[in-house]
């Protein structure tokens, strides 16, 4: 054990490794990159500046055009935009009148029932009449008949 802390100890006091880990190094010493003054003259601080100046000049039109007691002009604009009240008003009871008429049809089409089957008590009933008492184009043709006995 104690040969494994000496051979540790004698790596970090050995010469190489003492300048590895010792040596500092600057990014702005060590590359040919030169970064740029800094100041308020960045693109960041000029967009800023032209931000606050058009909300200051948009804050005073707003309250000039609120002053005079007629609709602001973005309201005017947004108001040609819309669709008339009297429009949603037609559009809304076509919508009305077509879902009573789906309800309606719903309503139909669920209280259908299939039509009720009459069982035939006795199927032997087709062959009981005499073959000599039919009139012309009064048979009929039972070949496929197939009755069901569910």
């Amino acid at each position: 054990m104690n040969c494994f802390w000496n051979s540790r100890l004698s790596l970090l006091n050995s010469r190489t490794v003492k300048r590895k880990l010792f040596v500092r190094s600057y990014a702005t010493e060590s590359g040919s990159h030169q970064f740029p003054k800094e100041g308020f003259g960045a693109p960041i601080w000029r967009r800023t500046l032209g931000v606050v100046i058009f909300g200051l000049i948009w804050y005073q039109a707003d309250q000039y055009f609120t002053k005079k007691g007629e609709k602001h002009p973005v309201t005017k604009w947004i108001e040609t935009l819309m669709i008339p009240e009297s429009e949603y008003k037609r559009r809304n009871l076509a919508h009305l009148y077509l879902s009573v008429e789906a309800a309606k049809d719903k309503v139909l089409f669920g209280e259908a029932k299939p039509p009720p089957i009459y069982r035939l008590k006795d199927p032997d009933q087709f062959e009981r009449a005499s073959p000599h008492c039919i009139e012309p184009g009064l048979e009929v043709d039972l070949t496929d008949l197939v009755v069901r006995k569910d």
